[in-house]
């Protein structure tokens, strides 16, 4: 559901209209920035159907289905995922979130991916240049 705003500028106004899947985004966003947390997906399920955001008269309602690593603990990471949609959501859009309900589906037993940290500071040669 698109929102409209108006919003006075320099005494002409202008609407600012929210796409239907921004919210979807943005949370998504929000859960891929939490360690060891994942959207649940099956073969059959895709990853829009982990997220549910509906947009009512008091705010919005997101539900989210996530599967952890095992060694974290579920109270904390259901925390992190709702403090995380609430802040991105309501920074970058005009929306209030109203409630965030988190489920946790599934537990991964495998080793999370560490990506390797390059440091381009390494491979960068600096000039000096002698001028007077």
């Amino acid at each position: 559901m698109a929102r409209f705003k108006n919003i006075p500028v320099n005494s002409h106004e202008g609407k600012i209209t929210y796409g239907k899947g921004i919210v979807n985004e943005i949370v998504e966003l929000a859960v891929k920035e939490i360690a060891n947390v994942e959207l649940y997906t099956t073969p059959y399920k895709q990853t829009d159907k982990a997220i549910k955001v509906v947009t009512a008269s008091d705010g919005v309602h997101v539900d989210v289905t996530v599967k952890t690593h095992y060694t974290e603990s579920i109270s904390e990471v259901a925390f992190k995922i709702q403090e995380a949609i609430r802040h991105n959501v309501e920074a970058m859009t005009e929306y209030r979130i109203a409630s965030v309900n988190v489920n946790i589906k599934g537990v991964t037993f495998e080793e999370p991916s560490v990506q390797p940290v390059i440091d381009e500071t390494a491979n960068v040669t600096k000039e000096v240049t002698n001028e007077k």
